[in-house]
Order: C-alpha cells, then structure tokens, then sequence
C-alpha cells in the first residue's frame, strides 16, 4: 500500500486569513491519514495472509458495519486466578508470553481474525473481514489443535507446580461487525448473541474441553466425534442450551484440510 499519497496544500492566503487556511491544511492532512491509521489498527488483529487480502482490496468498505455469520472461539485457562495469585509477576508474565505465542501461530495458520486478549482469554472469530465457506470447519480445526499444544504446554506447567488446562468454547451465528471503540481508540470486532454463547461456552467448559452447541455441530457434517452434556442453563442466556464437547476430528476427516 503507497502511504506517500500526495496532500493538496491550498494556496496561501493572507495573514488575516491563516487560521482557516491552517484547518483547511490540516483537514486534508487528516482525510488521507485516517485511513491509513484505521488500517493499520486493523492489520494488528489478522493473519499475514489475511492483511495482504485486506491491502489489496476495498479498505473502507471494511470498516462500515455491516452483519455476518460468524465462528467464534474463546479460550482460557482454568486455574489461573489461583495461579496469578500465588506466582511472582515475572512468572504470570512469561507463562502468558509463551501461551499467547503458541496459540498466536495457530490463529495465523488458520486464518482467525482475534478480536482481543484479556488476562489469560482469548476471542477469535472466523469468516471476517475476509469469508470463508467453511469457516466453522476452521475454526473447530483450530480449537482441537490449540488443545493439543495446551497438553504440551501443561506438562511443563504441572513441573512448576501449577495446575493449568485450556478451556474453549465455540459457536457460529451472527453478528455485526466493525469499528467499535471512541476516537482514539477504536477496534475492529464482533457483537451479538453469538459471541455472548461462545463465552458462556467456554465459562463452563473444563480443562480439555472444547464445548459447542447443536446449532454449531450441525454445520460440521459429522467431521467430529462429540459427547453430549445434556442442556445447560448458561449465564446470560434465556434458554437452556444443548451442549457438546467436542472430542476430536473422526478418521477419514483429518488431514484434508489444506494448511
């Protein structure tokens, strides 16, 4: 992307008239700069090959809200609270410096878009700003593999002395998307009852769990192998919900997907 627009200086006026010639200049020098700082915000939050997608094509178009189905995830660990309240600060530090690192490469190789980090939580969402037609698929491939690599990280957890497991919670429907934030800090993300269902999701789930709704398996076409926990009644939300844990990807399924 050429950021070295050329900027219209507007011929000098007289001295009388300087202070509206210099908001006329720094409206202009606003108009162009915008953008590209509402991009650059933007490009924090996707993958390399994702913010390549986005600088190619229609950057405004991105930020107007706009409604979608979506995937989202939310993660966390069980047993930090207790942990945070007994490690020095140096150790809560490192321990989320490598967590969020492991877990960072994984939403890149599936090309997630993460919404936020916030203590030892994370919410990533799936076929936005760039769709995909199997974006659910994506996202439960990227869940199972983030359990995978918290299993490896908890060994050496277990060593320190702490007893910490991944929890995840998942779901697909729609939500609207865009800027939201206050002029100086705005963010790109998703609001709706989806993601409120996926956070719920993920409140109960237990370490090693990745749970998930009926509506949000039926999408999968029978690609994972799931245990029903029966309804819950989750925070938040009216009706009790159907729940699954999702268990693993069936035989015959894994390694199809091309990453």
């Amino acid at each position: 992307m050429n950021n070295c627009s050329t900027i219209g200086i507007p011929t000098m006026k007289p001295v009388g008239s300087l202070d509206e010639w210099t908001r006329s200049l720094l409206d202009k020098i606003r108009d162009q700069v915008d953008p590209i700082d509402r991009v650059t915000r933007l490009l924090r939050y996707l993958s390399p090959q994702i913010a390549k997608a986005v600088l190619d094509g229609d950057n405004e178009r991105l930020f107007e809200s706009h409604r979608r189905e979506i995937t989202v995830v939310f993660l966390d660990l069980r047993g930090f609270t207790s942990f945070s309240d007994s490690a020095e600060p140096e150790e809560v530090v490192g321990l989320l410096r490598s967590y969020y690192a492991e877990m960072g490469k994984l939403i890149f190789k599936f090309e997630g878009t993460l919404e936020r980090f916030a203590g030892d939580g994370i919410m990533v969402f799936f076929n936005d700003p760039i769709p995909f037609e199997d974006h659910t698929e994506k996202a439960v491939r990227m869940a199972v593999e983030m359990r995978a690599r918290a299993k490896e990280l908890r060994k050496g957890w277990l060593k320190t002395g702490y007893d910490l497991d991944l929890g995840v919670g998942l779901a697909a429907g729609f939500a609207t998307l865009g800027n939201i934030g206050f002029e100086g800090r705005i963010d790109y993300g998703a609001v709706g009852n989806v993601t409120n269902l996926a956070s719920r999701l993920c409140d109960e789930a237990q370490g090693g769990q990745i749970l998930t709704n009926r509506k949000t398996l039926c999408k999968l076409e029978n690609m994972v192998e799931t245990e029903d926990l029966g309804e819950m009644q989750l925070k938040g939300i009216a009706r009790p919900v159907a729940a699954f844990n999702i268990l693993d990807l069936k035989e015959g399924k894994r390694g199809q997907a091309a990453f």
